[in-house]
């Protein structure tokens, strides 16, 4: 499903942000950084990662090679094998056991472009950590790119881990989760095709963002 005709669907548009609009409105305990902390534990973690991020953005690929390099990129640094299960919720039982490798790479790749289509918005120069705080099991990290044209990018990310390492579990951008996102779209397919997992195998491989 090509979105780049913003007027085919501003329902789905204006539901997306009314959902999101309600998960940003919660606070975030976490205080800012100093310049010394920002560059250690999970802080130092995500700005390698957005380090990475900006460096693809402003490497000149597009398209499918571009993509291709993002995909790469969130499955060294994000878990998208348990997103992708999460977001399948009561259908993850009825996921063939032959189609899964298919179906996470599928799933990465699907990721991969919502970063493709806002590529302009990660052309930064820096990272700023602006607060963490930790919420169960999850390590919070607000953080904004600098972009060199001015102006600053949200993100937010959600990690796991500890001193002997770290992953992503979660991130949002443009005011989306990952999980939210995927879990909704997953469900919508899933529903119409009555359970039938080729009409999702399609949709992920036509989607050039969500």
């Amino acid at each position: 499903m090509n979105v780049r005709d913003r007027g085919r669907r501003p329902s789905q548009t204006l539901s997306r942000r009314q959902l999101m609009a309600g998960l940003l409105g919660l606070a975030l305990a976490g205080t800012a950084l100093s310049p010394a902390m920002a560059l250690s534990g999970p802080e130092g973690y995500v700005d390698s990662i957005a380090g990475d991020v900006m460096r693809l953005a402003n490497g000149g690929a597009r398209g499918e090679t571009l993509k291709g390099q993002f995909a790469s990129l969130l499955n060294r640094y994000i878990n998208l094998r348990n997103i992708a299960n999460f977001a399948l919720g009561p259908w993850q039982k009825q996921l063939p056991e032959a189609d899964r490798a298919m179906f996470y790479t599928l799933v990465g790749r699907y990721a991969a472009a919502l970063f493709v289509y806002y590529v302009d918005d990660f052309k930064g120069s820096e990272l700023e950590i602006k607060s963490t705080s930790k919420q169960g099991a999850f390590i919070t990290i607000q953080s904004a790119i600098k972009l060199k044209g001015g102006g600053r990018e949200q993100v937010q990310w959600r990690v796991t881990g500890g001193d002997g390492g770290y992953r992503v579990a979660d991130v949002n951008l443009k005011g989306v989760w990952l999980t939210i996102a995927m879990k909704q779209r997953f469900k919508d397919v899933l529903t119409r095709s009555r359970g039938n997992f080729q009409a999702l195998y399609e949709e992920l491989r036509k989607a050039e963002t969500w």
